[in-house]
């Protein structure tokens, strides 16, 4: 599978438990919980920390798809850091892990 369709999976999880969150106030919110902590980690740790790691391991299936989730120094690193941006977007903003990602890191 590729990057971007996991990313899309992830993405389609989250907004569904948004969506049941928000028809019922009292429903947990699991994926989104985790998605937003592992988000922040990685935005405080940065690139080489584990909080990326653990961030970016929510849409690999592989030790190759994570390794092309790392930053490497080139022009992608502005896709994983919009992946890494797009986590912290949750209920009442934004809900698409996609934007500004789309296939770059297949």
């Amino acid at each position: 599978m590729a990057i971007s369709d996991n990313i899309q999976t992830k993405s389609d999880e989250v907004l569904a438990e948004i969506e049941a969150h928000l028809a019922n106030p009292n429903a947990p919110s699991p994926k989104t919980t985790e998605l937003h902590d592992k988000c922040l980690k990685a935005i405080l740790g940065g690139g080489q920390s584990q909080g990326w790691i653990d961030y970016m391991g929510l849409f690999a299936t592989s030790p190759a798809e994570l390794a092309r989730l790392m930053p490497d120094g080139t022009a992608k690193d502005e896709v994983r850091a919009y992946l890494v941006a797009n986590g912290k977007c949750m209920m009442g903003t934004t809900v698409s892990l996609l934007d500004n990602v789309t296939t770059n890191l297949d």
